[in-house]
């Protein structure tokens, strides 16, 4: 991964896998030459401003868009003067979709924006997909490809103006029988939590109440759901600024965290020090 600013966009040379995340930090002096590439792209923007530029139209972006570009479609950026933007780019090889021949047809070139909902479901796969890569586990392309056809869908279901969701059972009452459940999800949280969005998602995904889950969270931690949270992030965080050159905003992304400013004073409360003093020692 890239931990310093570029003038240029980067190479885009997927694994056998064909699943590739790049992130992409630019400059002030950031140019990019017209590209066409086989693969679909799906790019987040974590911060900035500035256009995709395509052979018919310019699709201007910024903070939390999220902008697709099918395969064989002519595209380069220009950032905004003063605001040079930050990318999270997500690489998918046509090969994904053979089980469908109509699936790659369905990615049209667009910026989505004004969806808080799917910019934040690219922003927790994508995050989780960066954590992947760097991982090197034997399961690495198994979860790249599976994140990778989530994120596909996640698209498709934004485009579809479906607002149907699976029922789930929800469970009103508190029981010892939410003790397991709630184990197991503060268990996970050690790896994931910076997939962890909203206490009501959290909720949900064990099939309690908010009311119950707060109750039995507490509990069992001895902690407010968030400050747990806000916690294991925080110390990644620390490990990530004290063992690498990875940019400041990349490790705030990382850490779940979509608004720098968020990150800064959520670091500060909990260090007492800024995350660049941190990293200065």
């Amino acid at each position: 991964m890239s931990d310093e600013l570029t003038d240029y966009a980067l190479s885009e040379r997927l694994p056998p896998w064909g699943v590739l995340v790049l992130e992409s930090h630019h400059s002030p002096r950031f140019t990019m030459d017209w590209r066409t590439h086989a693969f679909v792209k799906v790019v987040y923007v974590l911060s900035g401003e500035g256009a995709f530029c395509f052979s018919d139209h310019q699709s201007s972006f910024s903070t939390a868009d999220v902008v697709v570009v099918p395969p064989g479609t002519a595209n380069r950026i220009e950032d905004a003067p003063g605001s040079a933007s930050s990318l999270y780019i997500c690489c998918l090889s046509t090969s994904l979709f053979h089980f469908d021949d109509q699936l790659v047809d369905r990615f049209q070139k667009q910026t989505i924006r004004g969806d808080g909902h799917l910019a934040n479901r690219v922003a927790s796969l994508m995050r989780r997909m960066v954590h992947t890569q760097q991982s090197n586990e034997s399961h690495c392309a198994l979860s790249m490809v599976s994140d990778a056809l989530q994120l596909s869908q996640r698209i498709f279901a934004s485009r579809s103006f479906s607002h149907s969701r699976s029922a789930r059972s929800i469970v009103n009452e508190e029981s010892e029988s939410d003790r397991p459940r709630m184990e197991q999800y503060i268990d996970s949280l050690r790896t994931d939590f910076f997939e962890a969005t909203t206490i009501d998602a959290a909720a949900e995904s064990v099939g309690m109440s908010r009311r119950a889950f707060t109750k039995r969270f507490t509990e069992m931690t001895g902690k407010s759901w968030l400050v747990y949270v806000r916690e294991l992030a925080v110390q990644h965080a620390k490990q990530r600024l004290g063992n690498t050159n990875v940019p400041i905003a990349s490790i705030a992304f990382e850490c779940g965290f979509n608004d720098l400013s968020t990150f800064y004073r959520q670091f500060k409360r909990h260090v007492g020090e800024s995350p660049a003093a941190y990293r200065k020692g």
